[in-house]
């Protein structure tokens, strides 16, 4: 099995620990994770094969966007879809 870098197995679990811890629990990120451990056969347990990197940076994505869109809202500009 895949490390993390902090020495975690790489699974939706050990993820999912990582986005509570720096995006919250009610974050889209948690939410993405507990989706997807809720359909894997593994549970949380659930061997994650794409890069660190990857990962990181779609989960951090997801955030952003929702920080985007609430800034926007709280400030008036109009949201951009992309």
């Amino acid at each position: 099995m895949r490390k993390l870098s902090i020495g975690s197995d790489a699974t939706l679990g050990s993820y999912r620990q990582l986005a509570a811890a720096v995006f919250g629990e009610n974050s889209k990120a948690v939410a993405f994770l507990d989706e997807k451990i809720s359909t894997s056969p593994n549970r949380e347990n659930e061997e994650v094969r794409a890069p660190e990197s990857q990962m990181l940076y779609a989960l951090t994505n997801l955030n952003f966007q929702e920080a985007s869109i609430k800034w926007r809202r709280l400030y008036g500009e109009k949201e951009k879809h992309v």
